[in-house]
């Protein structure tokens, strides 16, 4: 496939945009704005799942989806003291140690967006022992600059509003693109320069492309939209983490820079014993389409990650046909997680690719 130029503005503007777990509206509709004048069919379900699809032009009742989630970690306010600081929980995997000192956006109910910072004890006056501590989300408190309850109450900051980084995109380096919600806003990205791709070059079969909610909450928040369109496959795009610096040397065998990566297993473990093997009939087909266009495509085998399809594989009456692509990303879940144009310009030709051969020809079935 011929290169492709994408919009990194898009990208940009994606990763500015706040959709912390359980407050995506803003996500929502921005998605829905971008792609209603490219699909056949749009729609928004109860929980904010936008979906649109671009129906085949020779087997329309046969369907792919494509799917990555908006939403993105942050925090919530708990509590607010009598002098105006803000206390703290934690949606989603938000890392305590990515939190210390960093500057933070406070989503009010009226749409307004305040800025503060996650306060760190004075240097003068830290212990020896507090040196080396990272303390708990519950240790922790946010500070908006106001004195008092009541200034904060007036300033519009409530119970329950949602936080998150402050935005930061940068392109910097050899091609590295550093920012928040990169997880999985990559992904959202990636769906949209291939919608874009599919309204011009009509596919054979329909594809119904899913942007997703809820991921980083509960994994469940994409169900509604399998059971309401059905697809006959699915292919979920997310990030993984990246094994090519000194705290991850080894992890697995996906590093940045050499292409995506198809997942071959992840698991989550911690309770859920939730996780994906990829359909093998799917990712020998994704893996002859990027061997077909000489796109490199990595394998991905790691535990500790978890992604939509764990829970959409079990659901109908005959379970799902599911493979993972997965896009390298350096420091998961902090304010500069990283990935590279390289990786996310040859996911999208991946996903042009596979989108546009797909077809009654695919043999999706078990057993050899």
């Amino acid at each position: 496939m011929n290169d492709v130029e994408l919009d990194w503005n898009l990208l940009e503007k994606l990763c500015s945009i706040h959709a912390v777990s359980g407050r995506e509206d803003t996500m929502t509709s921005f998605v829905r704005d971008s792609i209603k004048d490219f699909v056949d069919e749009l729609s928004v379900d109860n929980l904010g799942n936008v979906v649109g699809i671009i129906k085949g032009t020779k087997y329309p009742e046969f369907k792919l989806m494509l799917q990555a989630h908006m939403d993105e970690i942050g925090l919530i306010v708990r509590n607010i003291t009598d002098d105006g600081f803000l206390l703290l929980e934690r949606i989603g995997g938000m890392p305590e140690k990515s939190l210390l000192g960093q500057s933070m956006d406070i989503l009010t109910e009226d749409g307004k967006i305040i800025t503060g910072y996650i306060a760190t004890k004075s240097h003068h006056v830290t212990s020896s022992d507090e040196k080396l501590k990272v303390p708990s989300i519950h240790e922790m408190f946010m500070d908006v600059g106001l004195r008092s309850f009541d200034d904060v109450s007036k300033a519009g900051i409530k119970v329950g509003d949602p936080i998150t980084y402050h935005p930061n995109f940068r392109r910097f380096g050899e091609g590295m693109i550093v920012s928040k919600a990169l997880d999985n806003r990559v992904g959202v990205f990636i769906l949209l320069e291939t919608l874009k791709y599919l309204f011009y070059n009509r596919p054979q079969c329909t594809v119904v492309f899913s942007f997703s909610v809820l991921e980083e909450f509960s994994i469940r928040g994409s169900i509604p939209t399998v059971n309401a369109t059905k697809p006959d496959a699915i292919i979920s795009l997310d990030i993984t983490v990246a094994s090519d610096t000194p705290y991850e040397k080894g992890l697995q065998a996906v590093v940045v820079g050499k292409g995506p990566a198809i997942k071959m297993m992840d698991f989550h473990g911690r309770g859920t014993l939730g996780g994906l093997f990829s359909s093998p009939k799917l990712r020998h087909f994704i893996e002859e389409t990027a061997a077909r266009d000489n796109l490199p495509l990595q394998r991905e085998v790691i535990v500790g990650v978890i992604t939509d399809p764990a829970f959409q594989l079990y659901l109908g009456e005959k379970g799902n046909v599911i493979a993972g692509i997965s896009i390298p990303q350096r420091y998961t879940h902090s304010p500069i997680s990283m990935c590279n144009e390289f990786d996310i310009a040859t996911t999208v030709k991946l996903m042009m690719a596979t989108a546009s051969s797909f077809s009654l020809a695919v043999d999706l079935s078990r057993g050899i």
